[in-house]
C-alpha cells in the first residue's frame, strides 16, 4: 500500500519507524536517514512535504521523501535534504519498484510542473523509474563524488606512493615539534568538537577570502541540529588533532555499511609545517580500512587533495520530469527518458 504524507505532523510521526527502516537496510546512506533529513527539514522545509511511503504486510518498506517549493515561476518538488546532501537517493528494501512511488507524489503535487530527483548516487533504484503519463523525463550528469578503495592491507597499493612519504614526513615532524593527541567525539564532547570544528572550518575559508558553507545560519543550524542523532545512529564520526591541548585540525565523516564519507574539515593555517589536515585524515583512512570498509568517499567536489590520496571520479546523476503540454489534436507530446547521461538524437 503507497500512502502520501502532505502535513509536518504527519511526516514527525513517520520519523520512528522510518529511523528503524533505515537502520536494517545494508545499503543504506547516512544522507537518507531520517536523523539528517527530519533536522534538514526543521531547517528548511517548506510546510509542504510530499512523502510518499510503501508498505508490505503492514511493515514499512520504503521512503520517497520529497517536498513543494514556490518558485517565482511556478512550484516545483524536489527530495528532501536538497542542496546539502551529496547523494540523494529514495530508501527502500530490496526490490521496491520506485515508479509508482513517484507517480503518487507527482499526483498529490497539484500545480507543480516539474520535479528534480538530484545527487543520485549510482546503483539507485531510481536509475530504474518510468515517468507517469503526461510527463516527460531527462537524465543528466550529477557531481562527480572522488573515491578511494581501501583493502585490509592497510593505505599501501591504495594511496599513491608519494602521498604515504609525504604522511610520513609530516608525522616525523609533528613527533619533533612534540606530537600530537587525536581525539574522537562522543556524546558528552560532541558539542565542544563541533564547536572547534566550525570554528577552523570558517577561519580556513575566512582566510580564503570566501564565506563557506558554515556561513549560512540555516546550514549551521542543521548540523548543530542533525550531529547528535546522526552520533546515536552510528552514523557520525568527528575526530579532532590537537597539538599542545589545542585543536589545530578537525573533520567531521559519516558512516554507512562498508563506507566512510568525508563530508566537512577545517584546520589551523599556523600548523601548517605538520599538514595537520593530511595527519588526521591518514589516521582516519587508517582506521577505516582496519575496520573492513572497503571505500572513502571524499562527496562532491573535484579539490586536489582528494586525488593527492588516489581517488578517482564517481558520478551521481540528475533526472528532471517536466509535465508535458498537450498538443493541439489533445495528444501529449512525448519528452525524452533516457538513461542518465544519454542525450536525445
Amino acid at each position: 500500500m503507497i500512502e502520501v504524507l502532505d502535513t509536518d505532523a504527519a511526516l514527525h510521526a513517520l520519523a520512528p519507524e522510518w529511523g528503524s527502516l533505515w537502520e536494517r537496510l545494508p545499503g543504506r546512506l547516512p544522507f537518507a536517514a531520517p536523523a539528517w533529513l527530519m533536522p534538514w527539514w526543521r531547517n528548511f522545509g517548506t510546510g509542504q512535504p510530499r512523502v510518499a511511503t510503501l508498505r508490505r504486510d503492514g511493515r514499512l518498506a520504503a521512503v520517497l521523501a520529497m517536498y513543494v517549493l514556490d518558485e517565482p515561476g511556478g512550484q516545483k518538488l524536489l527530495p528532501i535534504g536538497a542542496g546539502v546532501s551529496d547523494h540523494q537517493d529514495m530508501l527502500a528494501e530490496l526490490g521496491v519498484d520506485p515508479s509508482p512511488l513517484l507517480h503518487a507524489v507527482l499526483a498529490r503535487a497539484d500545480g507543480v510542473d516539474a520535479c528534480d530527483l538530484i545527487e543520485v548516487p549510482p546503483g539507485s533504484a531510481l536509475h530504474g523509474l518510468v515517468p507517469p503519463p503526461g510527463w516527460g523525463m531527462r537524465w543528466s550528469d550529477g557531481s562527480p563524488c572522488p573515491v578511494l578503495a581501501l583493502s585490509a592491507a592497510g593505505l599501501t597499493g591504495a594511496v599513491p606512493s608519494g602521498q604515504l612519504r609525504k604522511l610520513r614526513m609530516n608525522r616525523h615532524r609533528a613527533g619533533r615539534s612534540g606530537g600530537v593527541v587525536r581525539e574522537r567525539a562522543a556524546a558528552d564532547t560532541l558539542p565542544f568538537l563541533q564547536a572547534e570544528l566550525i570554528r577552523l572550518h570558517q577561519a580556513r575559508w575566512t582566510g580564503a577570502g570566501e564565506a563557506g558553507v558554515l556561513a549560512d545560519p540555516a546550514v549551521l543550524a542543521l548540523h548543530r541540529d542533525a550531529a547528535p542523532g546522526l552520533l546515536v545512529a552510528g552514523a557520525l564520526r568527528l575526530e579532532v588533532l590537537r597539538v599542545g591541548g589545542t585543536v589545530v585540525a578537525a573533520i567531521l565523516a559519516l558512516l554507512a555499511p562498508g563506507r566512510i564519507l568525508f563530508y566537512l574539515s577545517g584546520y589551523d593555517a599556523a600548523h601548517n609545517f605538520i599538514s595537520p589536515g593530511t595527519l588526521l585524515l591518514g589516521a582516519m583512512l587508517e582506521d577505516a580500512a582496519a575496520e573492513g570498509r572497503t571505500e572513502a568517499n571524499f562527496l562532491r567536489g573535484q579539490e586536489g587533495y582528494k586525488y593527492a590520496w588516489g581517488a578517482v571520479d564517481r558520478m551521481n546523476a540528475t533526472c528532471g520530469l517536466h509535465r508535458l503540454a498537450p498538443a493541439s489534436d489533445g495528444a501529449t507530446v512525448q519528452g525524452w527518458a533516457g538513461g542518465p547521461g544519454e542525450q536525445p538524437e
